[in-house]
């Protein structure tokens, strides 16, 4: 660990930054020392409450000034990729950008393409790779504890892009990150439907096919029945046995039902702390890595594309662009009840 504390930007003050802005006065090896948003209340606001000594409008300015070890992204997930690149072209050697790590696998290629040239270490927070029963799952499944993994059950809500991320990467990490085979998806969009101004679909669900032989069956905003005991949860069905990370973790095999309660690290924040140990060398990979993250993007990407060719998307994923937006700016997906909205505020406030 290092002596002294590293310094952090934080680029994007609004709700979730302001949470990362706890972690980090929390965190010991951690000094936060410059804030910043296109909302220049929200980054005085934040810099106040926060203790923080300087605050700038927009990034551009907070990296051609501080001297930064971590830069922290937090905006909306369309700006994720144009102001990553632009961290790690300033030289920053480390970052921690939101989920989803993007909107494309263009986007996403380009981030860790970027990362690399600039020998900046690039993870992305999907904070499920750090909870224990998670953790467990994994472990559990690569020592046989229910046979071979067969089937993957995950159901969510409110976007493929929003909650589907978290439950995407949850199963591919629990896995222990194997490679798509291919994958066969459906989307509906009959609405103008948006999320954090990027559009999005209605309802999507998909079967993806992994390297090791797993099948996951995923859903999003389908209709019932059964749909709510295990929203936003994942169920892994083996060969000889059940794993359901939920509540802790249910363990159904040859020696049992049984519900473990896993116990997590005692950090301030596991994936700075990981970060920090990979940046000093002590860690040859973090488990949130950008090289990792790109694998979800491309699996979401591949259930739009799906739809698209109205086929079957062999990996790799080819297609650089969103293949929803293709799709919406061709006319091929017209939307039958015109009026967009954003299921989080009043799309009219944010156009």
């Amino acid at each position: 660990m290092p002596s002294e504390t590293y310094r952090v930007g934080l680029i994007g003050c609004g709700e979730i930054g302001r949470r990362r802005a706890t972690g980090f006065v929390e965190h010991p090896d951690i000094d936060l020392v410059a804030v910043s948003d296109i909302n220049p209340t929200a980054a005085e606001q934040a810099a106040a409450d926060f203790d923080v000594p300087t605050h700038y409008e927009g990034h551009e300015a907070m990296l051609a000034t501080e001297d930064l070890d971590i830069v922290q992204v937090s905006t909306w997930h369309g700006t994720h990729a144009a102001i990553t690149i632009d961290v790690a072209e300033a030289g920053v050697p480390g970052i921690i950008c939101e989920k989803p790590m993007c909107t494309s696998l263009g986007e996403a290629e380009d981030m860790v393409d970027a990362a690399d040239r600039n020998d900046a270490k690039l993870t992305v927070k999907h904070g499920r790779r750090y909870r224990p029963e998670n953790v467990r799952a994994r472990e559990l499944i690569a020592e046989g504890a229910i046979g071979t993994p067969r089937v993957l059950l995950a159901r969510t809500d409110a976007g493929l892009l929003n909650w589907g991320t978290h439950l995407i990467n949850q199963a591919q990490y629990v896995l222990g990150d194997p490679d798509i085979a291919w994958t066969i998806g459906q989307v509906e969009r009959k609405t103008d439907r948006h999320e954090r101004r990027e559009p999005i679909e209605d309802r999507c669900a998909a079967q993806v096919a992994f390297e090791n032989g797993a099948r996951l069956a995923f859903e999003c905003d389908l209709p019932g029945p059964d749909t709510a005991s295990y929203a936003n949860s994942l169920q892994i069905f083996g060969s000889e046995g059940q794993l359901i990370p939920r509540d802790g973790l249910t363990v159904l095999n040859a020696d049992g039902h049984r519900v473990e309660e896993p116990s997590g690290r005692e950090s301030s924040d596991p994936h700075v702390t990981d970060l920090i140990a990979w940046m000093e060398g002590e860690l040859d990979d973090h488990r949130c890595a950008g090289h990792h993250a790109i694998g979800t993007v491309e699996l979401m990407m591949s259930i739009y594309e799906s739809l698209r060719i109205r086929g079957v998307v062999k990996a790799p994923l080819t297609t650089r662009a969103n293949p929803l937006e293709l799709m919406i700016e061709n006319g091929d997906l017209p939307v039958e009840y015109p009026g967009a909205y954003d299921i989080r505020i009043p799309y009219e406030s944010i156009r």
